[in-house]
């Protein structure tokens, strides 16, 4: 059975690729902010909701007169993919207006008859989508406002878009998608070993020899009715030590398991110690925005520990990177299986935390009295006013603070204020970022929601969770 195809299209820089990756779900086009990266046509297949369809990324729309001399053929492939289209998206940028380009490419794609979608990208502010009722001059009717970059409202428009295709109508109920979560570490941390252990079942190859694993490996399982994707990757080595094209490959598709994952577990083997490249893996899924928890593989191997040696390399980690203090660590080994059984309920709690919407007026409560408590000192002889919070960003959860001088802002007081709010709001695992700007956009908590690719698991107007004391608040550590 052929599968309905939708095209994406509108003139250089307006976000297709975005709009395409964000679809899919994956990086699977380039994207820059110059003109031109995209030249011929991009076929994937992408789903939602259990539907597939035809996705198709095209070129930048350029008129006759332009200098660019593949203008012609970057045409042609547009028009080839519109017409093979049942559905064509036509993207305009709300934050530029329609431009003389716009009203050309729309005359040409009306004379084609196609069903056509106008999207308005890159609304991320209440102000840009005050103003896309310009685009209707296009005549494809009044615009759907979303943003490509962050995910906003691109859920409502994937329900749309079903709706549109020839064949089975969507099912009125919403799927909610399987957590993913990838295994990380060094060569030999015991990746494969853990994996077989979450699946009870011999998936991977497990050998002594160090690489054994080249690819990243998706695995489908289901506990206690919750499904989740786990992907086992090859061991990340330095840079240095990546000796041929297959291992460059490899450390390639591991660094994009990571940015497909919504949490990492970090193995380290204990018997070796932390090492350099375990705080370079670290960094990288702090990059990305992944929740993180970090394993302290073959506890059981480890030679004369005492009952205060799981909290003196918890110490050791904390001080190396402060980061961690807000990171579940568990010792365990994959081996003879050792709380593995505890991993599932761990990885469920880390991907709500990096989902949460805290609620507005929680926040901004808080806030208050935390710096009526605890201001931020004077410096350099001016006063630093902090006016005000509000999470603006969830996966990962974004925290803006306004401020007349944020350049000002003590690196010091930032760690103060990262551990008032880990603390506060329980966002263990989380890669919580803080913002400090000038001017606050305000964001409603309903607004959030759709920053996400599945807003039914958001935790929407969560009652505050009850302070507890500094004994019980402390991450759950097993050793």
């Amino acid at each position: 059975m052929k599968l309905p195809i939708v095209s994406i299209i509108g003139r250089p820089n307006v976000g297709k690729s975005s709009l395409f990756n964000r679809i899919l779900g994956r990086r699977a086009a380039v994207v820059a902010d110059k003109e031109g990266v995209t030249r011929d046509r991009h076929y994937q297949t992408a789903n939602h909701k259990g539907r597939d369809f035809v996705l198709i990324d095209t070129g930048g729309f350029l008129p006759d007169d332009t200098i660019d001399v593949l203008a012609d053929s970057i045409r042609a492939q547009i028009f080839a993919a519109v017409q093979d289209s049942d559905l064509v998206l036509f993207m305009v940028d709300v934050r530029v207006g329609v431009t003389d380009l716009d009203l050309q490419f729309s005359r040409l794609i009306k004379k084609l008859d196609k069903k056509v979608l106008l999207i308005a990208n890159k609304s991320e502010k209440d102000t840009d989508r005050a103003e896309s009722w310009s685009f209707l001059s296009l005549g494809f009717g009044l615009p759907h406002t979303v943003s490509a970059l962050t995910g906003y409202a691109c859920l409502s428009l994937l329900d749309e878009i079903l709706e549109i295709l020839p064949g089975k109508k969507a099912s009125p109920k919403r799927e909610v998608r399987p957590i993913r979560f990838a295994i990380l570490g060094r060569p030999n941390a015991g990746k494969s070993t853990l994996l077989n252990q979450l699946l009870r079942e011999e998936r991977a190859v497990v050998s002594d020899i160090p690489g054994t694993t080249r690819d990243s490996i998706d695995c489908h399982f289901v506990v206690n009715q919750e499904a989740f994707v786990v992907t086992d990757t090859a061991g990340l080595r330095k840079k240095s030590k990546v000796s041929d094209d297959i291992e460059v490959y490899s450390n390639m598709r591991t660094m994009e398991s990571i940015r497909r994952s919504d949490v990492c577990l970090l193995v380290i083997d204990v018997t070796r110690g932390l090492e350099v490249q375990d705080f370079r893996i670290i960094t990288e899924i702090k990059k990305a925005g992944k929740g993180l928890i970090l394993l302290l593989n073959k506890w059981d191997a480890l030679e004369n520990k005492t009952s205060k040696s799981f909290d003196e390399l918890v110490k050791e980690m904390v001080y190396r990177e402060a980061f961690l203090e807000w990171t579940p660590i568990i010792s365990i080994s994959a081996k003879e299986g050792q709380r593995v059984h505890k991993l599932v309920d761990e990885i469920k709690k880390v991907y709500l935390h990096c989902r949460r919407v805290i609620g507005r007026d929680r926040l901004t409560e808080f806030f208050k009295q935390l710096m009526l408590r605890h201001p931020h000192p004077p410096r350099q002889s001016r006063v630093i006013h902090l006016n005000r919070a509000c999470q603006t960003m969830v996966e990962p959860p974004v925290i803006t603070i306004e401020t007349r001088t944020p350049e000002l802002v003590d690196e010091s007081y930032k760690r103060f204020l990262m551990k008032s709010f880990y603390e506060e709001f329980q966002l263990h695992g989380a890669p919580l970022r803080l913002n400090f700007d000038r001017k606050l956009t305000l964001r409603k908590d309903e607004e959030l929601e759709q920053f996400t690719e599945s807003s039914n698991s958001i935790l929407v107007g969560v009652h505050p969770l009850r302070r507890v004391d500094s004994k019980n608040n402390k991450r759950d550590r097993h050793s």
